[in-house]
């Protein structure tokens, strides 16, 4: 460790907690200063010491002398240091406790907890979460504290063996903080709001910043790739648990993702790890059957869900062959893809609509319906095919495709496929009726996008499908009547706010320094009330939605600007 570089980072942070408000709170009617300070080596997950002192300075000078105590008998690196302050306190009862945080979205419980009044057992709520102190039990629906996580950290965290339950602590007390962040090259001001608190503030997104994003969660997504090109699927990253399940589907879209990210940050790297993800798809997903009106069609067989055929499969892959065939000038896959194309094809019942899984076995009907998304994924995929080709076949088939979904009302799925697919079937044919459903796809979810408190990232990619067509209406003077008519303002304000809010569910080093293996999902997109889940399709829509964001929406705002 050197004591030189920690005492100038430590000199660093002080100087932003100083600028903060509330830095002293009242217990047993005195006036008390309490600071955390963690550090974690990006290896292991953060350990966690404090100060506490009736003034700032005093608890200040605590709090580094058991950091460096602690620094000193762990021999860790403190690549990432990070300081809290408490700002305010509650007290609970047990009981009132339970019922407090029962009332609470799973994980998104945001303060420290403290079982005695003295704060020896304080801990943040970046350690509460990460460390599962929280459970969620079913029948009857409720939280409960899991005194085993609990306990088990408290022995290796703080080096005390405990046997905390029920029946021992009878009073909580939950605090909230304020804090900053120092990686090692600059510090952050971090949130402290319910939904942002413990991630760096970030005042306004622009083109650099979102350059960084993309690149950074884009090399995550590449160094998932192995040599023979297959992902390592995702975790649970509380426990660094890795998820064995694997699904095809979600290989290629995720590659389709990272095609997406390659346009903007040029990565070689990048590129040669969507080789092997493509190579891997063929190999290991790609099987050509001649069917009885002898026609050769390829599908995608998902061996993982018994050899099952997934019209979605098929859409996935044939994006992403699509989307290489656009970036890389390369028309190598074109056979393959007319194949697969064809497979989509073979789903389409007479009505317009489309059978969703088969048997590989036989192409009999394994599922008629399984998930909306297929639908909009197959004819957004064959509308990318007929955009390269100009094949009449495709075009037609997602015309009926769009017969049967506009008299069933799709758009009160308010899917983002259907978003895509609309705009994309709306250049080539640009109807009113296409507009039209575009537009009620996103109009009856603007609300719940602006008020949602999960990040659900598909919901930036639905309101950039809208933002396109309706910006191509602008320019080609199309359908003005509709357009005056449709919220702009509010799609605006939900296009920003989604942005914005996607950052809550991103693994910045301060927030993934926290859980078992900070490396594992360092740059990467979690799912907070999934357990934090990692997973590469949820890193992947958060990756298609910012690249959509920063190619037709910031750009676009820039180049207003120099204008």
């Amino acid at each position: 460790m050197n004591i030189l570089n920690l005492n100038a980072r430590l000199m660093e942070l002080k100087k932003h907690i100083i600028k903060q408000e509330n830095t002293g709170v009242i217990i047993d009617g005195t006036l008390k200063h309490i600071i955390f300070f963690s550090f974690s080596d990006s290896n292991s997950r953060a350990y966690v010491s404090k100060g506490m002192d009736d003034s700032f300075e005093k608890s200040w000078e605590l709090a580094v002398k058991n950091l460096e105590k602690k620094i000193q008998s762990l021999n860790v690196n403190p690549i990432w240091l990070k300081v809290d302050i408490v700002t305010k306190i509650n007290e609970f009862s047990l009981q009132s406790f339970i019922k407090y945080i029962s009332n609470i979205k799973v994980n998104y419980f945001r303060e420290g907890i403290v079982f005695d009044r003295h704060f020896k057992l304080a801990f943040l709520e970046q350690e509460v979460n990460a460390n599962v102190f929280i459970h969620e039990i079913k029948n009857p629906s409720m939280k409960i504290l899991a005194w085993k996580n609990i306990n088990f950290y408290i022995k290796n965290n703080i080096g005390l063996d405990l046997r905390l339950d029920d029946n021992i602590v009878q009073s909580i007390y939950t605090f909230n903080t304020s804090g900053a962040f120092d990686d090692g090259l600059r510090c952050y001001a971090l949130g402290n709001k319910s939904l942002d608190n413990g991630r760096r503030c970030v005042e306004s997104l622009d083109l650099d910043f979102l350059q960084f994003i993309i690149q950074k969660s884009s090399d995550y997504l590449s160094d998932q790739v192995n040599e023979n090109g297959e992902f390592r699927y995702g975790y649970f990253p509380c426990f660094n648990k890795e998820i064995q399940n694997y699904n095809i589907l979600r290989h290629a879209s995720t590659t389709y993702s990272m095609i997406e990210a390659y346009e903007i940050t040029k990565s070689l790297d990048l590129k040669e790890s969507i080789n092997r993800a493509i190579k891997y798809l063929i190999s290991e997903g790609v099987k050509l059957i001649k069917t009885s009106d002898d026609v050769e069609r390829a599908f995608i067989v998902e061996k993982s869900d018994d050899d099952s055929i997934k019209l979605g499969a098929n859409a996935a892959a044939l994006l992403a062959f699509s989307k290489y065939t656009e970036v890389f000038s390369d028309n190598s896959y074109l056979p393959m893809m007319h194949q697969l194309a064809e497979g989509i094809v073979y789903f389409q019942k007479k009505d317009g609509s489309f059978v969703h899984v088969l048997n590989f076995s036989d192409l009999s009907v394994r599922e008629e319906f399984r998930i909306i998304y297929y639908d909009g994924e197959a004819t957004f995929a064959l509308m990318r095919l007929f955009a390269i080709d100009e094949n009449l076949k495709w075009l037609r088939t997602v015309e009926r495709a769009f017969e049967y979904f506009i008299n069933k009302k799709y758009w009160n799925h308010n899917d983002h496929w259907l978003s895509y697919c609309s705009y994309e079937i709306f250049l080539h044919r640009p109807e009113r009726k296409y507009l039209e459903f575009n537009l009620k796809n996103a109009e009856g979810i603007l609300d719940f996008c602006l008020t949602r408190e999960t990040t659900y990232p598909t919901l930036l990619e639905l309101l950039m499908a809208t933002h396109k067509i309706i910006k191509i209406c602008k320019e080609k003077d199309l359908y003005p009547e509709l357009i005056a008519d449709f919220d702009q303002t509010k799609l605006n304000d939900a296009i920003d706010h989604r942005a914005k809010h996607q950052l809550n569910g991103f693994l910045f080093p301060e927030v993934a320094m926290y859980f078992k293996v900070p490396k594992n999902i360092l740059w990467s997109f979690y799912i907070r009330h999934h357990s934090f889940r990692v997973r590469i399709d949820d890193v992947e829509h958060n990756l298609s939605g910012y690249c959509s964001y920063y190619q037709n929406y910031l750009s676009q705002l820039k180049e207003e600007q120099l204008n």
